[in-house]
């Protein structure tokens, strides 16, 4: 039981590094509708979700972790942070690194996010 406190201790701790919102680009101060902790699934693949967990959900701005389960490329760690309705994350991706995710709230049941593999809409 110990193994596993003091693991999560170090994962969220390694999180809490990695995922600073001071490097965030954006001003907005508009608060996110609804805590972003949830799963979303993409609108093109239900097969394809990723899941958000967050401490900062009454804010706006915090950081957040979780799992991407994507149809190609598996289960793979995520962080990022919120600002307003302005969400940025990396996923770890097992052969191709990291790909930044970069996008925003359109309300509070859909976000669309941009990356190097093209635009995604997801709900919950």
């Amino acid at each position: 039981m110990k193994k596993i406190i003091l693991s999560a201790v170090v994962f969220i701790t390694f999180v809490l590094i990695m995922c600073k919102p001071e490097s965030n680009p954006v001003d907005s101060n508009t608060p996110v509708v609804d805590p972003i902790t949830r799963i979303w699934t993409n609108e093109a693949d239900s097969n394809y979700t990723i899941f958000f967990v967050t401490f900062d959900s009454t804010v706006t701005r915090g950081i957040f972790w979780g799992r991407e389960d994507h149809p190609n490329e598996g289960s793979n760690d995520l962080c990022g942070f919120f600002d307003g309705v302005y969400v940025e994350f990396d996923v770890q991706r097992p052969f191709g690194g990291r790909t930044k995710f970069k996008g925003k709230f359109i309300n509070s049941n859909r976000m669309e996010l941009g990356s190097p593999e093209g635009t995604i809409t997801i709900t919950r």
